[in-house]
C-alpha cells in the first residue's frame, strides 16, 4: 500500500497518513538533536560525504580528523586525494570520499575563486539544490542536508533511515527502491514546517528501534501509526478472547 495520497479531483498530493502525529511522536522521544551537523554550508557537505555508511561514532571523529588536518577549506583544493584518503581511512571508503572531497574543493574553487558554498545563502532552494548535486558524488539527499541543516531550507532528506521507516509506515511500497522520483514524493507529501523534526526523528528511530533485522516494533514510539509493527506486534503476541 502506498500511503502518499492524492486529490483524485484535482490531482494534488495530500499529506501522508498520520504525518503530524508521528512528527510529535518522534519529537517526543527523541527531542530536537542536531546530530552534530555544521552550520557552514562547505563543512557540512564534508560532514555528510564522511557520514555515508558509516556508524556515527566513526565519521563524526573522521570528520575532526579532516579538520584538523586541514585547518583551512582552500587548503583542501591544494592536498592530493590520496592524502585526504589517510587522513579519513578509520572512517571507511575513504578512497571514493576522498576524491569526491578534493574534486569538490577543486571545483568550488574554480567557480567561486575560493573554496565555498556561502552563495547558496542567496539562492532560491530550488537552484541551490541543483547547484550541489552538479558537484561530484553530490546525490539529492546530500544536497538536501546541507540545504536543511546549513541553511534552514524546507527541504526533507531521504536517506536509507528514513526510507526504512517510510516504507514500514506504508508510505512507499516495501519492494520499491529509493529514487529521485520516490525521495520527491516523500517530501512532497511532507508539511514544510515538519520537515527537519521529521528526518532527525526518522533517523533516530532506524537506529534504535526500525533497524533493517529484528525491529525493536514493541517499544517505538510509531508502533500506533505502523502497519508493519502491528502485524509484527499481533503475530508475537497474537490476542486472546475470553470464553
Amino acid at each position: 500500500m502506498n500511503g502518499f495520497l492524492k486529490n483524485e479531483k484535482k490531482g494534488e498530493s495530500c499529506l501522508h497518513p498520520h504525518a503530524e502525529e508521528i512528527t510529535e511522536a518522534l519529537v517526543r522521544r527523541f527531542g530536537r538533536p542536531t546530530l552534530g551537523n555544521k552550520k557552514n554550508p562547505f563543512n557540512e557537505l564534508l560532514y555528510i560525504i564522511l557520514s555515508s555508511r558509516t556508524p556515527p561514532e566513526n565519521y563524526q571523529e573522521t570528520y575532526r580528523s579532516l579538520r584538523r588536518e586541514f585547518k583551512t577549506a582552500n587548503s583542501i583544493a591544494e592536498a592530493r586525494a590520496e592524502y585526504v584518503a589517510k587522513t579519513i581511512e578509520p572512517g571507511g571508503l575513504q578512497n571514493k570520499k576522498a576524491r569526491a572531497i578534493t574534486e569538490i574543493a577543486s571545483r568550488l574553487r574554480e567557480t567561486y575563486g575560493r573554496v565555498t558554498l556561502a552563495p547558496l545563502k542567496q539562492m532560491e532552494t530550488e537552484e541551490a539544490e541543483k547547484f550541489l548535486t552538479t558537484l561530484p558524488g553530490v546525490s539529492t539527499k546530500t544536497a538536501r542536508c546541507v540545504l536543511m541543516y546549513a541553511l534552514d531550507r524546507p527541504v526533507f532528506p531521504v536517506d536509507v533511515h528514513c526510507y526504512r521507516v517510510a516504507q514500514r509506515l506504508g508510505w512507499v511500497p516495501n519492494d520499491e527502491p529509493l529514487t529521485k522520483r520516490r525521495a520527491d514524493e516523500l517530501q512532497d507529501g511532507v508539511p514544510e514546517h515538519l520537515r527537519r523534526d521529521l528526518h532527525v526523528g526518522m533517523v533516530l528511530v532506524s537506529r534504535h528501534h526500525c533497524r533493517p533485522q529484528v525491529p525493536n516494533c514493541r517499544e517505538c514510539p510509531l508502533l500506533e501509526f505502523c502497519p508493519t509493527g502491528t502485524a509484527s506486534r499481533n503475530a508475537t503476541y497474537p490476542m486472546t478472547t475470553s470464553e
